[in-house]
C-alpha cells in the first residue's frame, strides 16, 4: 500500500465517531419513543381512574335519588293511611275531620 491508500489515524477517528454518533441518535429516539409511550399511557390510566371515579359518584347519586324516591312512597303510604284512619273517628263533625284528612293528606311528598 502506498502512503495515499493508507486511511489515516483521523479517517479513523472519523469514522469511529459518526458510527458512535448514529447509534446515540438511534437510542435517543428510541428513549423518547419510550417516554413519549409511558407518559400517554400515564395519562390514560389517570383519565381512567378519574371516569372510574365519575361514574362511582353517578351512581352514588342515582341510588340516593332512588332511595329518597322509595322513602317518599313509603312516607306517602303511611300519611294516607293515617289520613284513613282520621276519616273514621267518630268523636268530631264531618267537616272537622274531613279538614284533618286533607291536612294530612298535603303532607305527602
Amino acid at each position: 500500500m502506498t502512503e495515499f491508500n493508507k486511511p489515516t489515524q483521523e479517517e479513523d477517528w472519523g469514522a469511529s465517531a459518526e458510527k458512535q454518533l448514529a447509534a446515540l441518535k438511534r437510542s435517543t429516539r428510541a428513549t423518547t419513543e419510550d417516554a413519549v409511550v409511558r407518559a400517554a399511557h400515564k395519562v390514560m390510566a389517570e383519565f381512567n381512574d378519574t371516569e372510574s371515579r365519575s361514574s362511582v359518584k353517578q351512581e352514588i347519586v342515582r341510588m340516593a335519588q332512588s332511595r329518597e324516591t322509595r322513602l317518599n312512597m313509603d312516607r306517602n303510604k303511611v300519611i294516607e293511611e293515617v289520613a284513613q284512619h282520621i276519616e273514621k273517628l267518630a268523636g268530631f263533625g264531618q267537616d272537622t275531620v274531613s279538614s284533618f284528612a286533607i291536612y294530612i293528606r298535603e303532607m305527602k311528598k
